[in-house]
C-alpha cells in the first residue's frame, strides 16, 4: 500500500497521533506518546536544519522524544529561511543536501535507501537512511515540506529495530504538517529566541552525537 493511503487510513484510528503543536508558523500532530524536551538544552542547535542554500538562515524549531535512553525515538523541526517547492527537480538537490549535512555538520555517514516526492496538501521529499552512531544502528527520515518564503525540515531518528513500527505513525504525522501564514507584527519566533540564546551561552551543538549525548546527561540528571 502506498504510504499516503496507509498514513490516511491511520489518521482514522483513534489515539494513533498525538495532539496538535502549532509552533513558528507551522501546525502537525506528532505521533501519540512524543513530547516536547526542555527548549534550553537544544538552543541554537541546527541538528537537522537541511537547506539547499547553506547561507541560508535556519534553526532547531522543535524537539520531541517518545522515551529516554539509547532507544528512545526523536523528532526534530527546523525552520529553514527560504521557500521550498519540493518539485520533482528538487528531489535530488534535496537528498544531496541531506547526506551533505550529516556527513559535514555533524560528522556522520548517513547510507540512503530510499528517496521520495510525495504530494498531497503540504508535499514534500522525503530521504530514507540509516547511520550508525555510538555502535546502534539508526533510521533517519529527513522530509523537506514544501511552502513560500521559508519552510519546515523533519527529521526522525529511531533505532532500526523499532522503525517499522514507528513509521505507519510517523507518515501520518507527516501528512497533518501544515504551514501558517506569519502574523504581522506578532511576538519574536522562538526559534530567533533560542539562536540568540544560544549564541550567547556558546550552546551551538556542532554534532548529532553530541547533541544526543547532552539529552542523555540532562535525563540523568546531570546536566554538566
Amino acid at each position: 500500500m502506498h504510504a499516503t493511503f496507509l498514513a490516511v487510513g491511520l489518521l482514522t484510528l483513534p489515539g494513533a497521533l498525538g495532539t496538535e503543536l502549532r509552533r513558528d508558523g507551522y501546525s502537525f500532530r506528532p505521533p501519540k506518546g512524543f513530547h516536547m524536551v526542555r527548549w534550553e538544552q537544544y538552543a541554537g542547535s541546527r541538528v537537522g536544519a537541511v537547506a539547499l542554500d547553506p547561507d541560508a538562515p535556519r534553526a532547531l524549531s522543535a524537539a520531541l522524544t517518545d522515551g529516554e535512553g539509547p532507544d528512545a525515538a526523536t523528532l526534530l523541526v527546523s525552520v529553514v529561511g527560504r521557500g521550498f517547492s519540493a518539485s520533482p527537480s528538487d528531489r535530488e538537490e534535496f537528498a544531496s543536501a541531506v547526506m551533505q549535512h550529516y556527513q559535514r555538520e555533524l560528522g556522520l555517514s548517513l547510507a540512503a535507501e530510499r528517496v521520495e516526492r510525495l504530494g498531497g496538501v503540504t508535499p514534500r521529499v522525503e530521504v530514507l537512511g540509516t547511520l550508525r552512531e555510538a555502535g546502534q544502528v539508526r533510521t533517519v527520515l529527513v522530509a523537506g515540506l514544501a511552502s513560500e518564503g521559508e519552510h519546515a525540515v523533519v527529521m526522525v531518528s529511531a533505532p532500526a529495530v523499532r522503525w517499522q513500527a514507528l513509521e505507519p505513525q510517523v507518515r501520518a504525522s507527516l501528512e497533518t504538517f501544515r504551514h501558517e501564514p506569519p502574523s504581522a507584527g506578532g511576538p519574536v519566533p522562538r526559534r530567533v529566541l533560542g539562536a540568540l540564546a544560544g549564541a550567547l551561552a556558546g550552546a551551538l551543538v556542532v554534532s548529532y552525537t553530541a547533541w544526543r549525548r547532552r539529552r542523555l546527561r540532562h535525563a540523568a540528571g546531570n546536566p554538566t
